[in-house]
Order: structure tokens, then C-alpha cells, then sequence
């Protein structure tokens, strides 16, 4: 109380050279935090000893062989240590975990890449060999074909006015968003592009007011709207997914990449949506995490307000840059 009271009187000026200097103090053990759960969580310092480690790695690589399937002219043979990799750990990740969607897709997308191989005149063998024991499913992994029309099906009209009417929406009916239609909205999110395809972005959400309140309450951008909303998301990544040093960052890239396509695809279902950051201390986020149960593996990249919007919306004007500010040519 004390303290408030002596802060309070001093000047403005004064306030900013003392939080300053606090942050000068501050922003060390702030990275260590983050560096601590970066290297405690990801494969980049340890072995992948868990089934999100493992699968991060089968999944980097089963991608690397799509990807080349996917390019205008591919070499025979290809990737010759990305497949002797898979050939242990697909077999290392089923023993400890069994068959599930990461080992599937990777069968899969081995299998179009022997067909191509063998069509080209290169045999490998002990790929044959894995393959033979179990099988493709002849889902999904691999490559498809599309026609340019299929890839994009939507008039220029469509696509370019459903861009330009995504806004920043706070005025809500308060009525929930039901847990279907959130499903729905997750599902079309997924489409977002990720490092390697390991799709690290999770999202812990709530629809019923005691536990969007209990979110809300650490994140001050939701004044005067918070209680109005439908529901609340809080996206996340999964730092597991990362095996390098230079992925050191990576969370906050996918995690931002998937929060952009979680609010189009809230959009297009007609839902108001509005991004809440998540700009805060070590501490703050430690409190926060503690009280909602997110595992200290994920990194919260931000969070997100979404409800029906009132009939008539008055929503920030939010002008954007001139456009010479932004592109630059190389």
C-alpha cells in the first residue's frame, strides 16, 4: 500500500525512467525463462524421448519426401537419409506408442515414393522390405493433383472481399458460441502452413462464462467487451515440435501463422472475432498457466475473443500503413 502511495506522487517522467530501468533489470531472467522451456521441451538439447518428440521428427521427415514428390521434376532415389531416419523411427515410435495418424501418413507417403522410385528404375530394397510388413492404407501422405480451378475454387470478387471485411470486432450479443461450431472453426484453422508440417498450434478454449472470466482476468485488452464474449481462445505451441536451435523462435511463428487462420476461419463462419496479445512477464505467465493447466511445453502466443456480433457493429477505423511503408522490393 505503501509502495502505491509513493509511486502514485511521483511524475511521469520519473514513472518511465524507473520501469526502465526495472526492465534493463528484468529482461535476462524474462529469456532465461523462455530459453529454460525452449530447451527443457524441444528435441534441439535432448534425445526425442517422448511420442511428441518422436513424432516431430517422423513427421519433418515423411514431409521432406512429400515435398520432393511435390517438386516440378523429382530425382529418383531422393532422400536417401531421410528414409534410412524413418526406417527407425517409424518402427521405434509404433513399439513404444503403436500405429496412429504420424506413422500412417509417413507409410503412406513412402509407399508413392517407392512406386515413383520403382518406376524410374531405382529399387530400394530394404524399403521394400519395411514396407511389406504392414501395408499402406492408401490414405491420406504423399502427394495429390489438382487442377488450377480446384486449387482455386471462388470467384476474384469472393476472395478478395471476404480479405478486406475481416475486422477487429468488440461489440457482441454475449450469446455462447456452441461447441460444434468452435469445432468447426478449429478444423478450418488447421489449414495454416507449419515448419515441416508438424503443426505445433494448439488451442484451449472456453465457452462457459465462469471459465472464459477465469482466462480473461489475465489479459487487460478485454475491458469493456470481455463479458460480452461467446468464447475465449487461448492458441498455443508445442514446443515439443521443435528440433533445432535455430526453431528457437519457431513457436511464436506458427503459433501466430495458426492464430490469423483461426480468426478468418471465424470469419467465414460469421463469427466477430478480436486478438487479445499476450505480451507479458515470466511471472504472468507462470500464474496463467497454473490457473488454466497449460503444460509448461506449450508457449501461449496469444489469445482470442470470438462471439456474434450486434446487428450494427461500430468497430475501430484501424487505417493501415501506406503501402510503400511496407513492401519493400529487393
Amino acid at each position: 500500500m505503501l509502495k502505491r502511495v509513493l509511486v502514485s506522487r511521483l511524475s511521469a517522467p520519473t514513472k518511465l525512467k524507473m520501469r526502465r530501468l526495472a526492465n534493463r533489470v528484468l529482461i535476462v531472467p524474462n529469456y532465461v525463462y523462455d530459453a529454460r522451456r525452449f530447451m527443457s521441451s524441444s528435441s534441439a538439447a535432448r534425445s526425442a524421448d517422448d511420442r511428441e518428440r518422436l513424432a516431430a521428427h517422423i513427421t519433418m521427415d515423411y514431409h521432406r519426401i512429400e515435398k520432393g514428390m511435390a517438386l516440378p521434376a523429382p530425382r529418383a532415389g531422393f532422400g536417401q537419409d531421410v528414409i534410412e531416419r524413418l526406417l527407425v523411427h517409424i518402427p521405434q515410435y509404433e513399439a513404444a506408442y503403436g500405429a496412429d495418424a504420424t506413422t500412417e501418413v509417413a507409410r503412406n507417403a513412402l509407399t508413392e515414393y517407392q512406386a515413383f522410385n520403382r518406376a524410374n528404375g531405382v529399387v530400394n530394397t530394404k524399403l521394400d522390405a519395411f514396407l511389406s510388413g504392414r501395408p499402406a492404407t492408401n490414405g491420406e501422405g504423399g502427394t495429390v493433383e489438382l487442377t488450377r480451378e480446384q486449387l482455386f475454387p471462388f470467384s476474384d470478387d469472393q476472395a478478395l472481399s471476404f480479405v478486406r471485411s475481416r475486422r477487429s470486432v468488440r461489440q457482441f450479443t454475449g450469446e455462447t458460441i456452441p461447441n460444434e461450431v468452435i469445432e468447426e472453426a478449429v478444423r478450418l484453422a488447421q489449414r495454416a502452413p507449419s515448419v515441416c508440417n508438424r503443426q505445433a498450434a494448439r488451442v484451449y478454449v472456453a465457452n462457459q462464462r465462469d471459465r472464459m472470466d477465469q482466462a480473461l482476468k489475465f489479459q487487460n485488452g478485454n475491458r469493456g467487451f470481455g463479458d460480452r464474449l461467446g468464447a475465449v481462445f487461448v492458441i498455443t505451441a508445442d514446443m515439443r515440435a521443435f528440433t533445432t536451435l535455430g526453431e528457437r523462435n519457431q513457436a511464436w511463428v506458427d503459433g501466430g501463422i495458426f492464430a490469423m487462420s483461426l480468426a478468418m476461419s471465424l470469419h467465414s463462419l460469421k463469427l466477430g472475432a478480436c486478438m487479445l496479445n499476450w505480451s507479458v512477464p515470466a511471472r504472468h505467465d507462470k500464474r496463467a498457466r497454473a490457473a488454466l493447466g497449460i503444460d509448461d511445453n506449450q508457449a501461449i502466443i496469444t489469445m482470442l475473443g470470438a462471439g456474434y456480433p450486434v446487428e450494427d457493429v461500430r468497430i475501430a477505423e484501424s487505417p493501415r500503413r501506406q503501402l510503400d511503408s511496407v513492401l519493400h522490393w529487393l
